[in-house]
């Protein structure tokens, strides 16, 4: 009896979890919610372990099949009926696709190995729901009347992806380029950025020489009189210097703006001005960034489900210690090949 609720509950949970990862990617994707990775994380993490454990202790099909339809049609909810509900087609057929590995992984074996089961489900489900992200992604963009724009999952992915650029690069390059990139990836503004690197040091540099040339050093008048006039050569050379920078990256740079937004955009520019060099930017720009998109989740991924799965393999010890699951022993016949030598 135990069993049944348990296996009904898993099979209802599973539905629901389906239901609450679509409401948060469709926020996500439209920007009503501005943790753009955290909340789709633990929506989807919340329904890989559910489906997990459907498709390992569930063995009716036609429930388990009903309850990833009923999944589904969270997805045509709150993406609406369009091309994009391609993508709740195409997740019902990999997760049935996935139930079924899972079983032939089970009956495979002479003895359950809950591990290699958990990360054998894991692993698919995963690659379906980040394909199927990159899907809802795409056709959001494409069904746009207007040009491709970034959107707001669209920045916080290149965001991310720029951070681990820095980090990269970070390992590579000497010192001083070293703690350029750290102060970039603090979202350092560009006034600071170019005060700090650029504008102090020249008016540092240039004090210093008038104070070796006045014999016997400057008077305090002097000295007031020439910090005045170092903070208005100051702020002229820091407009001139974020002039320069807007000419040089063909994009609006302000003062208060952090550089990583500028070189984002400066980013986000460069390639779309190659698409529209090249007359395919509404072809390739929606195509590379929904790829983008899904090898960026599916890094995520990679490293989220080592944490599923140890999870789950919790829950399922704690589901056998509480009999509410178990683990049968029984003679199974072998068919094996006769040989003369």
């Amino acid at each position: 009896m135990r069993n049944k609720i348990f296996a009904c509950s898993v099979l209802i949970l599973n539905a629901i979890a389906a239901w609450i990862s679509w409401w948060v990617l469709a926020g996500a994707i439209s920007g009503e919610i501005q943790r753009v990775w955290l909340y789709p994380i633990l929506a989807f993490s919340f329904w890989g372990i559910v489906f997990t454990l459907s498709a390992i202790f569930v063995r009716n099909r036609k429930y388990a099949y009903a309850s990833y339809v009923a999944g589904a049609a969270g997805y045509l909810l709150f993406f609406g009926i369009s091309f994009s509900a391609l993508g709740a087609g195409f997740a019902v057929l990999l997760f049935i696709f996935t139930e079924y590995q899972t079983k032939k992984e089970i009956d495979r074996g002479i003895k359950i190995d809950f591990f290699h089961i958990v990360s054998h489900t894991l692993k698919y489900f995963v690659t379906t729901v980040c394909l199927v992200i990159a899907i809802s992604y795409y056709f959001s963009i494409t069904e746009r009347s207007a040009a491709p724009s970034p959107t707001f999952i669209e920045t916080k992915t290149l965001e991310m992806e720029m951070d681990w650029g820095l980090k990269a690069a970070s390992i590579f390059l000497p010192e001083d380029k070293k703690v350029l990139a750290n102060e970039i990836t603090n979202n350092v503004t560009v006034d600071e950025f170019l005060s700090k690197n650029f504008v102090d040091p020249k008016i540092d540099e240039n004090m210093a020489a008038a104070k070796n040339i006045i014999p016997g050093g400057p008077t305090e008048a002097t000295m007031q009189i020439g910090e005045a006039t170092a903070f208005q050569i100051r702020e002229e050379m820091l407009e001139k210097s974020k002039k320069d920078l807007a000419k040089q990256l063909g994009v609006n740079v302000v003062g208060e703006q952090p550089m990583k937004e500028v070189l984002m955009a400066y980013i986000d520019k460069t390639e779309r001005s190659f698409f529209e060099y090249s007359g395919s930017e509404k072809f390739y720009i929606p195509v590379i960034l929904a790829f983008g998109l899904f090898l960026t989740a599916r890094i995520l991924g990679t490293a989220v489900d080592i944490f599923l799965g140890l999870l789950i393999l919790l829950i399922i010890k704690l589901l056998r210690t509480g009999g509410i699951v178990e683990v049968n022993q029984e003679k199974k016949e072998v068919a094996v090949i006769e040989y003369s030598i």
